[in-house]
Order: structure tokens, then C-alpha cells, then sequence
């Protein structure tokens, strides 16, 4: 008997009721998938924020042996930059257009529109501080390095994110 002699023994009703249970169960699923996206996109918001909020008390830390306020500690320079080094790689994946907006982001518009300056941005100031980890060897060289770095992160401040007022 052909696999299709079957398909006629098939009742309206059934196929109705079958075909409205598999449209229920995609709605749900398409409702799921969309909650889940929005929750990771703010988790996305608050990951970038958690790395900059790193990045800025690595910053102090720098400012702190830069100034003599604390000892300068090679080991310690290295951390400040490793964790420079860690914002440098997440930071272009945490910029998705679903995040443009929530958990008070202060990420501005440019960052999307002008993707590719963004994008510049970011690979430069990763490219600089893999060239800080490598040329850091004393307090001086910490201090010229963390002085290249930082123009980064005013310029890309000053370019891609929204001052609160």
C-alpha cells in the first residue's frame, strides 16, 4: 500500500485541531525566544556597564602609582592593563542593536550609526594596550603608556556616549 492511500482517512477536523495546537505552540515559542532576547539584551547593557565600571577603577589604580599616591608595582601595572586588555575584547560584541536603548544605558546613537568609526575606535585602543602590555616595563613606561591609552578612552567617550545631565 503507498505511504499516501492513508492520507485520505485524514479527519478535517483533526487536521484543524492539530494545525491550531502547532500555530499555539510556535506563538509560544516566538513569544519565549523574544522574552529571552530582550533579557539578554539587558544583560548585555549591564555587562558592558560592569567592564567599564572595571576599566575605571583599573584606571584609578593607575592614576594612584602614576601620582605616587601608592607605590608603583609592575605586577599591579600589569593587571590595570590586563584589565584594559579584557574591555578591549569584550567591547565589540557588547553593542547590539537591541541594546540601544535600557538599564540606563549611556551608550549614544553614534555608536550604531556610525558603526565603523566604533569599530575603529575600539580596535585601536585594543591595539594599544597590547602594545602597552608588551612595552611596560617601569613606572615611566607605564606612565607613557597609560597616557596613549587614555586618549582612547576620552576619545571614544567623547565620540559614542551620552553625558548624563
Amino acid at each position: 500500500m503507498p505511504w499516501f492511500e492513508g492520507a485520505a482517512s485524514i479527519n478535517l477536523g483533526e487536521a484543524d485541531h492539530m494545525l491550531g495546537k502547532l500555530f499555539a505552540v510556535m506563538a509560544i515559542l516566538a513569544l519565549g525566544i523574544t522574552t529571552a532576547n530582550a533579557q539578554s539584551c539587558e544583560d548585555i547593557i549591564t555587562k558592558r556597564q560592569n567592564l567599564m565600571k572595571a576599566s575605571g577603577a583599573a584606571g584609578k589604580t593607575a592614576s594612584a602609582m602614576m601620582k605616587g599616591e601608592t607605590p608603583f608595582d609592575l605586577d599591579k601595572a600589569k593587571e590595570v592593563l590586563a584589565a584594559w586588555a579584557e574591555d578591549a575584547k569584550e567591547m565589540p560584541t557588547l553593542f547590539p542593536d537591541c541594546s540601544k536603548t535600557g538599564a540606563h544605558t549611556t551608550a549614544a546613537p553614534a555608536i550604531w550609526d556610525k558603526a565603523d568609526d566604533f569599530k575603529a575606535a575600539t580596535a585601536k585602543f585594543a591595539a594599544d594596550v597590547k602594545a602597552a602590555q608588551d612595552s611596560t616595563k617601569d613606572l615611566d613606561t607605564f606612565k607613557a603608556n597609560v597616557a596613549t591609552v587614555g586618549k582612547n578612552c576620552s576619545n571614544c567617550h567623547q565620540a559614542f556616549r551620552v553625558r548624563s545631565s
